[in-house]
């Protein structure tokens, strides 16, 4: 995520959090696009989410739907566990690098993570919220 997107312009760390995390995304139904590369991780894997150069939220990967045609300028969505969203007190690159030593510098999309090394990042949490949104019941 960058605050240089369309619709993440000008938008602080607990905004983003609070919005996209915590509200929109458990709306949508854990569906998150994306406007050129999706996630090729096997379900269940851990995604974890940069802003201004913290880690600032996380999320189990479910799928990865590439669009045949573009939609609204996205060419794909994944999709997330709802249940596992979690926001938490945003961790810098020393605090990334405390867990994960090799943790390349932030702004590279994607990187693979030692995931036996993640209990280790789940202590360093502090304030972790969980998205609580509860889709109406058919009826």
């Amino acid at each position: 995520m960058s605050d240089k997107i369309e619709g993440f312009r000008g938008r602080s760390i607990e905004d983003v959090q609070e919005k996209c995390f915590l509200r929109d995304l458990p709306k949508r139904g854990g569906q998150y696009r994306y406007p050129r590369v999706g996630l090729n991780a096997e379900p269940g894997t851990i995604v974890l989410f940069q802003y201004r150069a913290h880690i600032i939220a996380s999320a189990a990967f479910l799928r990865d739907e590439k669009f045949s045609r573009p939609r609204g300028g996205c060419s794909g969505a994944i999709y997330l566990d709802v249940s596992s969203i979690r926001t938490f007190d945003p961790l810098d690159l020393a605090a990334m690098r405390t867990v994960w030593p090799h943790f390349r510098a932030f702004g590279h999309v994607k990187q693979l993570l030692n995931p036996t090394l993640y209990p280790m990042f789940k202590r360093r949490l502090k304030h972790v919220r969980r998205a609580t949104f509860n889709p109406p019941s058919g009826g």
